[in-house]
């Protein structure tokens, strides 16, 4: 007998929150303060990610020393300090209006699955911190309906290792059999929730398929407007 599905947890970036907007608006506070393009600053941002982001998921970088590696990686790629980083990163994300980050389905969506399931943030980190993010659902009107909130520089695990997602699950006092999890990554969103015994929603935005595997625990959606009908449909 399956277990009947109670909570619902997300991924942060490019599934609630666009994370295009952010890049955006961080390139514009560290191109400020060096008086640099802000495209400039961009393309560093994303050869600084690539270089990254293998070590990353292999294990090789200290989640908990991710944000501060990414900061030094980029601001040498740049020839400045990494305080300087800081702040410009610090800068742009104080210029980031709620409305734009959000998607635009995300307040209707995580309110109505609020009435029915427990829901919760996942949520990985690299130029800013996860208490950025906090601070911008926040600002938004929807971090209230999160009942935990859980980012990889805070507690040290990054996706896709289990551990982040059974701690979720421990947070929101259900079994992984009891939870599925949203997100646009095949690793980190649903290779991490389903090697933790949870169910996953892969989100393929500006795509047309939807498609629920059910015997994978796996559903497949266009956009979280198809997300409640997907929670069902695994259960």
């Amino acid at each position: 007998m399956r277990d009947k599905l109670k909570l619902v947890s997300f991924d942060a970036w490019n599934t609630l929150l666009k994370l295009e907007t952010i890049a955006g608006r961080i390139s514009e506070g560290i191109g400020g303060l060096l008086d640099v393009k802000p495209e400039k600053i961009f393309e560093k941002m994303i050869e600084t990610y690539e270089d990254l982001v293998s070590s990353w998921l292999l294990g090789d970088l200290d989640d908990r020393r991710l944000l501060s590696t990414a900061q030094k990686t980029l601001a040498s790629s740049l020839g400045t300090s990494a305080e300087l980083v800081a702040r410009g990163v610090a800068r742009g994300v104080s210029l980031i209006d709620p409305g734009e980050v959000l998607y635009p389905e995300v307040v209707e969506v995580v309110e109505r699955l609020s009435k029915n399931y427990v829901l919760a943030i996942v949520s990985n980190i690299f130029y800013w911190p996860g208490s950025y993010t906090r601070l911008l659902l926040e600002k938004a009107g929807i971090a209230g309906f999160f009942k935990a909130q859980l980012y990889a520089d805070e507690i040290g695990i990054s996706k896709p290792d289990r551990r982040i997602f059974a701690e979720a699950c421990r947070l929101c006092g259900v079994t992984p059999g009891e939870a599925v999890h949203v997100g646009d990554s095949l690793i980190e969103d649903v290779g991490g929730a389903l090697s933790a015994g949870m169910k996953a929603i892969l989100l393929r935005r500006g795509s047309r398929r939807f498609q629920i595997l059910k015997d994978a625990s796996l559903a497949i959606i266009p956009d979280l407007t198809k997300l409640e009908e997907a929670v069902e449909l695994l259960e």
